[in-house]
């Protein structure tokens, strides 16, 4: 039988740490996600960043293509001044010249003000994107020790699941049934130990009279309380 109590203590010791490391791993697809979430949103700030430099450059290339429309209308107005035959047709020309020289002097303007826009631009681009690949550097790095302690977790799952298995096959039946029954009432924890007559599963004083007999026994004991397998656990291996 003492046998058995120390093989029940390794199977929930065993159990135990296989739940703990169950819910460690849950936690590990959340972190990768919260991490992966934080990059996509840095993406996102640079494809603005460059979606709004390159709508800049697009603008710049429609106000140069207005201003050679510009240029080429007034070209040819100064062209038809020369041929005019009467005064006011004179006039409407110069007219005409005086606003298409206002309106391509206007758009030079804007032409000159996106360009000094466009280099600053660029400079700021630059200096984001060497930031951007550190953190890129920083986020592939940070989930590939994510990735690796999943994979550390999942084998000592299975290293926790081979040793359950050991021990699980050399009790007996009955006991093992009863294992499983107190386990599934007390969220997985059926083997606890008894420490200054206090039951360490449920927190509750353990008669004076089972105490002490606790301490001598071989025989299976449980908890009056609780219902769970205790055994004595003496000072220098309480934790």
């Amino acid at each position: 039988m003492k046998e058995d109590i120390q093989l029940l203590i390794e199977l929930q010791k065993s159990d135990s740490d296989a739940m703990r490391i169950r819910m460690k791993k849950k936690e590990v697809p959340e972190r990768i996600a919260r991490l992966d979430e934080s990059y996509r949103s840095l993406q996102q700030k640079m494809d603005d960043f460059r979606g709004h430099l390159e709508d800049l450059r697009r603008l710049h290339r429609e106000k140069e293509d207005r201003l050679k429309s510009g240029q080429d209308g007034l070209k040819k107005a100064k062209e038809r001044l020369e041929s005019v035959k009467n005064n006011k047709e004179y006039q409407a020309i110069l007219k005409e010249i005086e606003n298409l020289d206002r309106k391509n002097g206007d758009i030079e303007s804007e032409i000159i003000g996106l360009f000094d826009e466009i280099d600053k631009e660029n400079g700021e681009l630059k200096l984001h994107e060497g930031e951007f690949k550190e953190q890129t550097d920083l986020y592939r790095a940070d989930r590939h020790v994510l990735e690796e302690e999943l994979k550390s977790l999942d084998e000592s799952i299975a290293e926790c699941q081979e040793r359950n298995g050991r021990i699980r096959s050399a009790l007996k039946d009955e006991l093992l049934r009863k294992y499983e029954a107190i386990r599934n009432l007390h969220k997985g924890v059926a083997v606890v130990s008894v420490w200054k007559e206090i039951c360490n599963g449920c927190h509750m004083n353990i008669p004076p009279q089972m105490y002490n007999e606790l301490q001598k026994t071989t025989v299976l004991m449980s908890c009056p309380h609780c219902n769970r397998i205790i055994y004595w656990q003496n000072q220098e291996d309480n934790p």
